[in-house]
């Protein structure tokens, strides 16, 4: 039997090689009078192109390039103060997860006014500004996720959430993720994985959130290696941002689990790639979490492994050691060590990781020695 659940889905996604054309006709059907265009700064190209879309057809707009690679509350106070100096009146975020992020909470506070520290919570209901969401990795799905993940001035990562958040409009052209670097390949497709993963193994998933994790990890379980291997193989980006696109609504509407738990902390205090923190942290979660597998164990490994047999002989294990090695493929870290964590920074970690409601979710029951422990495992 299934169990009882609900869902509702905001946003209009288009997707399509050369899409991202289309924005113009999106912002002038909303009959906005300017726009501030929140673009990641290593992306000069694709934002003079988009640029050029708006200023041909008589769209007016200001631009806004400093973001973080983890955008803070000092990037979305002065996103709101350009918004607001600037009278616009909707955003269009270019780029990856920080650029929609940072879009999504300067479009919220520019609209209610205060400090994005006042909306840390999982469920806002006020109205935002209008946002036009055009992805160029394909790794977070903030396209069509519900939450923003803004670093305060602790360095600790707070999550914003709410329904209006999902950007209004969303062009997934895969063209745009065809220039990125295979490192950043690599760990924001590992992040996309990670979120069909956990969402898979929610303990608020239900039957619409696994079918969107099975999608997501069906197409990125086949392409992530090819899309990493040539970035040009248009074939395998449409199977990434269409993955990374399932993946966001699954782990949106169902939550992620302890690998994001912990990761949020890493990526806060150490400025660690979030996608490559979750990354590093994956298998030993997987591991631990494997007492508690109801068989999702098997049908994730029959997604993510290239000609993986379909007989009847499957252990946890062998998803686990699956992680490790698409790891070490991918060129991801072996460890935390290799990326500056010490045992001594271990309880730092600790005070802040607790504060995570994700536990709550997470498929096996979590202590605070469990966490201990596990990024002791990692190191």
């Amino acid at each position: 039997m299934y169990k009882r659940f609900s869902f509702s889905m905001r946003g209009e996604v288009t997707f399509g090689a050369g899409c991202m054309k289309e924005l113009p006709a999106k912002v002038s059907a909303r009959h906005l009078k300017r726009v501030l265009l929140m673009a990641d700064p290593a992306l000069e190209q694709q934002r003079k192109n988009v640029e050029r879309m708006l200023s041909g057809n008589g769209i007016d707009f200001t631009v806004f390039i400093d973001i973080e690679a983890d955008p803070s509350t000092r990037t979305v106070a002065k996103a709101v103060k350009c918004f607001t100096e600037n009278q616009c009146e909707g955003i269009v975020a270019l780029g990856g997860g920080s650029a929609m992020d940072a879009a999504k909470a300067a479009a919220l506070v520019a609209i209610n006014g205060g400090k994005i520290e006042d909306y840390e919570r999982p469920n806002n209901q006020c109205q935002v500004a209008p946002i036009f969401a055009i992805p160029t990795t394909a790794g977070t799905g903030s396209e069509v996720s519900r939450v923003a993940v803004i670093t305060d001035n602790n360095k600790f990562k707070m999550v914003i959430g709410g329904n209006n958040l999902v950007p209004e409009y969303a062009l997934l052209d895969p063209e745009a993720i065809t220039t990125l670097p295979a490192s950043i390949t690599a760990s924001s497709g590992m992040d996309a994985l990670i979120h069909a993963v956990e969402a898979y193994l929610s303990l608020t998933g239900n039957v619409f959130t696994d079918c969107m994790a099975e999608k997501a990890l069906q197409l990125i379980g086949r392409s992530l290696r090819a899309f990493v291997a040539n970035r040009r193989n248009l074939e395998a980006a449409e199977d990434m941002l269409l993955g990374s696109m399932f993946a966001g609504v699954a782990q949106s509407l169902a939550r992620p689990g302890n690998t994001h738990a912990l990761s949020h902390a890493l990526s806060g205090l150490f400025h660690i790639p979030h996608g490559v923190a979750n990354a590093v942290l994956f298998p030993h979660v997987l591991e631990f979490n494997a007492l508690s597998d109801t068989g999702k164990y098997k049908k994730i490994y029959s997604l993510i492994k290239p000609g993986a047999a379909s007989g009847n002989r499957f252990e946890p294990e062998m998803l686990i050691d699956e992680a490790r090695k698409l790891n070490k493929e991918l060129g991801i870290p072996n460890n935390l060590s290799e990326l500056g964590v010490t045992k001594d920074d271990i309880p730092r970690l600790l005070a802040d990781t607790l504060r995570s409601t994700l536990f709550e979710i997470n498929p096996r029951q979590t202590t605070p020695q469990d966490v201990e422990q596990l990024y002791l495992r990692a190191l």
